[in-house]
């Protein structure tokens, strides 16, 4: 259980304002941001995907390249969490940085960069609300459901009707909570200049009569994204539906690989205390923050199992519980 004498100092309500947990003196040191350890993470997550592209290039058959482009798409896939860090300016000191890369990361796996940070603010503002977190998953109520999410299927559905509105210039009735007025402009401009580069790859592509984008970047970018949902899935589903940020998410421990490629955020407890703690000082940081939680950090596969037995349960039992006990 977190200590007595912090339980005062969590924030129980939404919206969520932040967290007093540590004191400021503790958490100064692990609010500082430089630009070298996001160039240098971002440099070699580019490496892996260059070498697995370059692997594809040299492959001798068709049973060896599917299983390489499935790799590479997963690196590409997690870019995701570089993203995320861009999101929420971590991961450069430079402002201008995290625009730019940010905006960069978002061509390339088809997501809004203004759209997603918009929403990733509501997400930690109503973390687990029933109604007012766009990113909250519900747990699901059946396999069918289940199977729906982690292999992206609903994903890429919402990903191609947020171009598609965007760049036509709607909101829907949820983006309107989220997003300020003062910037929809601007994401509808972000929208067009994303569907009109894309555009452009694919007339290039015909034009030269290659296939280079579909099969290093688009194909390999779909193949991936299950993996990174399989990941995401495991941040806050069963978790509760409170304002308590112990408690509505969870931190994982997967592999080393897996930590470097999602940019640490498996560390997510503590992400959504501090969310302006950088990545790179996140694995420390949790020693910080541990002694306050009664969490047992599950492995990526023992959440996923424990998903599936409770969906079985609740089948049998015809209800819908959708805590998971850890």
């Amino acid at each position: 259980m977190e200590t007595t004498e912090n339980t005062s100092n969590i924030n129980n309500n939404w919206p969520y304002h932040g967290s007093k947990l540590i004191p400021k003196e503790e958490l100064k040191p692990f609010l500082k941001r430089d630009n070298l350890s996001g160039l240098k993470h971002l440099f070699l997550h580019i490496l892996l995907i260059i070498i697995s592209g370059v692997l594809i290039y040299l492959s001798p058959n068709i049973y060896l390249t599917i299983p390489l482009m499935f790799i590479h798409g997963t690196f590409i896939a997690f870019l995701y969490a570089g993203l995320h860090e861009c999101i929420h300016k971590t991961a450069f000191k430079n402002r201008k940085l995290n625009e730019i890369v940010g905006y960069f990361i978002g061509f390339i796996l088809l997501r809004s960069f203004l759209n997603g940070r918009y929403r990733h603010i509501a997400h930690h503002t109503y973390t687990q609300h029933p109604e007012k977190d766009p990113d909250k998953v519900d747990f699901p109520d059946n396999y069918t459901e289940y199977f729906k999410h982690v292999t992206s299927f609903a994903i890429w559905l919402r990903i191609i009707d947020n171009l598609f509105r965007h760049s036509i210039g709607k909101l829907n009735k949820s983006e309107k909570d989220y997003i300020p007025e003062s910037d929809v402009k601007l994401l509808f401009k972000e929208s067009r200049l994303m569907v009109l580069g894309y555009f452009f790859l694919i007339a290039f592509s015909i034009y030269f009569s290659t296939t280079f984008l579909l099969i290093y970047w688009l194909l390999p970018r779909i193949m991936g994204e299950p993996v990174v949902r399989l990941v995401r899935m495991v941040e806050h589903t069963g978790k509760d539906e409170t304002a308590d940020m112990i408690h509505n998410t969870r931190t994982s421990f997967p592999s080393s690989i897996l930590k470097f490629l999602y940019w640490n955020m498996p560390y997510h407890i503590e992400h959504h205390l501090y969310s302006n703690v950088p990545f790179h000082r996140l694995p420390k940081f949790h020693n910080i923050i541990k002694p306050h939680t009664d969490e047992v950090e599950p492995s990526i596969l023992s959440v996923h199992y424990d998903i599936i037995k409770q969906i079985w349960k609740n089948k049998k039992s015809k209800n819908k519980e959708t805590i998971l006990s850890q």
